[in-house]
């Protein structure tokens, strides 16, 4: 995953997460930190199951480098968002053009993702 900065800035270096384990116990301190961002997407799909009744959901994705997953502090809640582009790095040049994620499209032309949720 990669870091945040005290600014909100994605920091250099990459920090080993779900080393050997695809599942991660959610719980809400590990968002006192901000959001957990994921490059350079593997998977196409990520699920959340509650253990006391097998209830959950089941996000799709394609054609999505990048996902952030938060919650304000203490929030009973999480966000599970696919992204085509993420926060400045703190080694940015703050140039548009060079930014990371950045989808540059011929006038007319067009982009488009899709994702889906299944609830079960």
């Amino acid at each position: 995953r990669w870091p945040l900065s005290a600014e909100g800035l994605i920091e250099s270096e990459a920090v080993p997460f779900l080393e050997n384990t695809k599942t991660l116990p959610l719980n809400k301190e590990m968002f006192y930190g901000d959001a957990l961002v994921f490059k350079q997407l593997k998977s196409t799909r990520l699920s959340i199951l509650n253990q006391k009744n097998n209830h959950g959901l089941e996000l799709t994705y394609t054609g999505f480098p990048y996902m952030g997953i938060w919650a304000f502090k203490n929030a009973d809640f999480v966000c599970l968002e696919p992204w085509c582009g993420i926060a400045d790095s703190v080694n940015s040049s703050g140039e548009l053009v060079t930014k990371e994620g950045i989808t540059a499209l011929a006038p007319a032309a067009s982009f488009s993702r899709s994702w889906a949720v299944t609830v079960f």
